[in-house]
This record gives structure tokens, sequence and C-alpha cells, in this order.
């Protein structure tokens, strides 16, 4: 039994246990997950069809025919042609009227819209209330898919600690970043890298841009690898020159965090109590209202994913999940320090998939 084919097993004995009739996914990372079919979402209708029992039915575009052959082997593959109507291969794949349906929630709402015709007396809910609870627990294969992209983010925050210096651009670091990930062997970047530097810095989500970087700027670097499809995502935080007292100890409250967060991680563990861990440290020392943003997010084919580490998410942590620890200070119009590390939950307890050093680093 094949890995999607075990997964789409999974899924229907979960759709039945929900009361879940038809699943209808969108060309997301949910629909790579159940078939290993990757393709580009655009104005043509794509989805994949999942009934509670039977096979899975793929309506896609004619042009993925060729692709898609290979890889149906656990599925129905049927394909249109720009001049018909996609609406009705969707029909033809449900059997029955007034059902439960489960719709991704990354599907374009254009399509939806379509779609919703076929599906006029159903009651419709997320796919996300099926497929969170698979997704979230990674398997031996997932997991060792995440541990290289993460080793890949490793080696390119080691090359471009080369290529700062006092008057690159942000964008031009960016730029080097994403070249490196590619190069490097990685099919595409996570996201669009974060570099935030000096008075940037207390932005989380920076939108890199046309900034030079000066002496005494901290430099945020935020950015992640697609590999096998899995996503990496590191932050590091620098320093152009001599760290004053003040930076030191902002640097050193968010590397304590850190290591709380990290410690605090395990089997059993409500994912707010790593939350609370990292912001008891940072609010000791006086900066509780500089952290701006939860611990962490879940991750794996989608960047950002479940489980969040974040107050109020009492959801458990098990073996296989896979999660970022994030803790950062941002001081308004001044400057920022986040030092982010992937963590893998194993048989030997809590495992970083990032090991570039966490110590400042003053150039």
């Amino acid at each position: 039994m094949n890995v999607h084919h075990d997964r789409i097993a999974r899924v229907q004995q979960l759709m039945k246990t929900k009361g879940i009739d038809y699943l209808v996914l969108a060309p997301t990372p949910n629909m790579f997950y159940l078939t290993g079919m990757k393709t580009v979402a655009d104005e043509r209708l794509q989805a994949a069809i999942v009934p509670k029992e039977g096979a899975l039915t793929m309506v896609l575009p004619e042009m993925y025919k060729e692709t898609a052959a290979g890889q149906c082997e656990n599925w129905r593959l049927l394909t249109w042609s720009d001049h018909q109507d996609p609406v009705e291969l969707v029909k033809s794949a449900i059997a029955i009227t007034g059902g439960r349906a489960a719709i991704d929630e990354k599907m374009w709402a254009g399509h939806f819209l379509r779609v919703m015709s076929v599906f006029s007396d159903f009651k419709f809910f997320q796919a996300a209330d099926v497929l969170r609870e698979l997704r979230m627990v990674k398997d031996e294969q997932e997991l060792a898919f995440l541990k290289q992209s993460g080793q890949l983010a490793d080696m390119v925050m080691e090359e471009v600690l080369q290529e700062i210096r006092e008057g690159v651009k942000e964008k031009e670091l960016a730029l080097f970043v994403e070249k490196r990930v590619k190069t490097l062997g990685a099919e595409d970047i996570s996201f669009k890298p974060i570099i935030a530097s000096g008075p940037n810095g207390s932005l989380p989500h920076h939108n890199t841009g046309e900034r030079r970087l000066q002496k005494g700027d901290f430099v945020t670097m935020d950015f992640g690898a697609v590999l096998q499809g899995y996503c990496s995502d590191i932050t590091r935080t620098i320093h152009i020159g001599k760290a004053t007292n003040e930076e030191k100890e902002v640097y050193r409250v968010v590397q304590q965090a850190n290591e709380a967060g990290f410690n605090a991680a395990g089997a059993g563990v409500a994912c707010q109590e790593v939350d609370r861990a990292t912001r008891r440290v940072i609010a000791s020392a006086g900066y509780g209202h500089c952290f701006l943003h939860r611990t962490g997010h879940g991750i794996g084919l989608d960047y950002h994913e479940e489980p969040y580490i974040v107050e109020g998410n009492d959801i458990c942590l098990r073996r296989g999940m896979v999660f970022s620890v994030e803790p950062g200070i941002y001081l308004t119009g001044k400057m920022g320090v986040r030092i982010e590390d992937i963590i893998a939950l194993t048989g030997d307890g809590p495992v970083r998939f990032n090991n570039f050093t966490r110590e400042l680093i003053e150039i």
C-alpha cells in the first residue's frame, strides 16, 4: 500500500466518523497530500473529489492529462478541454443529494461559486475539519523531508552572512537568499524572504525594501526552502559592528526565550504552554508588551499550518508534530530581534531542525 493510498483510506475513515459525504479539494497542499499531484491554481477549475467510500475522482484541465496519467493509480482521472464545462465532470462524480461536503479553504471563491451548483442541497464544512488531524502528525518520510529542508536553510544562512556589509540593500540580500535556496536544490522558497534592518526590525513582517544596511544595525533574516514539497523556516538576527549593552540584553532575553520554548515542548504538553514558557521569559525582563505575535506555527506542506503555538490552543503536542518556536522583541522605530527554530517531536523528545548558531553574531 503506497503512502497516498493509505492517506486516502485514513481520510475516508475520518469522513465516516465525522459524517462527511464528500471532500472537495483545490490545487493546494491538501490535494498534493492525498494524491502526489502538483498543479498551478488558475482560472481553470481543478478539483479532487473524495467520497466517503470508493475511488477519489480528479477533475483536471486536459493540459495535465499526461502528468496525471502516471500518478492516478489510486484515483479516477477526468479531464476537460477549454471549450468544455468542468462543472459537468464534477457533477458526474457526485452520487447523492442533500449530503455534507467539506470544501478546501483555499479554493478560489470563483471556483467554489461554480461548484456550489452541484452541491445545491448540501451543507458545507471546512476541509480542515477532516484533514487537520492527519496533516498535523508527520510520518517518517515527511520528517525526513522537513529535516533536509531545515538543513538547506541552515546552509543558506551560513552563506548570507558573507554578504552582509554596510551599504548592501535589504532586497539585495533577499535576492541572494532566493537564488542560493534554489541553487542548492530546493524547488522554491517557502515565502518571500524577510530582511529587516535597523528600525525596520521592529516590524515582524517587514516588507523587504531599499534600505541600505548601516553600522550599528540589527539585521533580522527570516526565510525558508521547499524541498520535496516540504517547507523550512528559520530566523536569525545578527549585528553589524559591536552591539550596545541594551542590544546585547534584548538579544539575550530572546535567546533565553527560544531555549525556554524548546525545553517546554513535549508529548502531552498543550501548545499554549510552550507559548507561555517563552512569554514568561520576555515578560519577566520587562519586554512583554514588545512580543507582538504567537510563539509559533506548525509547518509541513504549508509554511504556516496547525498546530499553532499560541495562548488558548489546548491541543496537546504529539510525536510527529513539527512547529516553530520564534519569540521576538520589537522596539518601535528602533530595532527588533527574533530567533526562530523548527522543532520536531520525536521518540527522543524535541529535536531542532535548524542548528545554525543562536549566539549573537557581530559582523
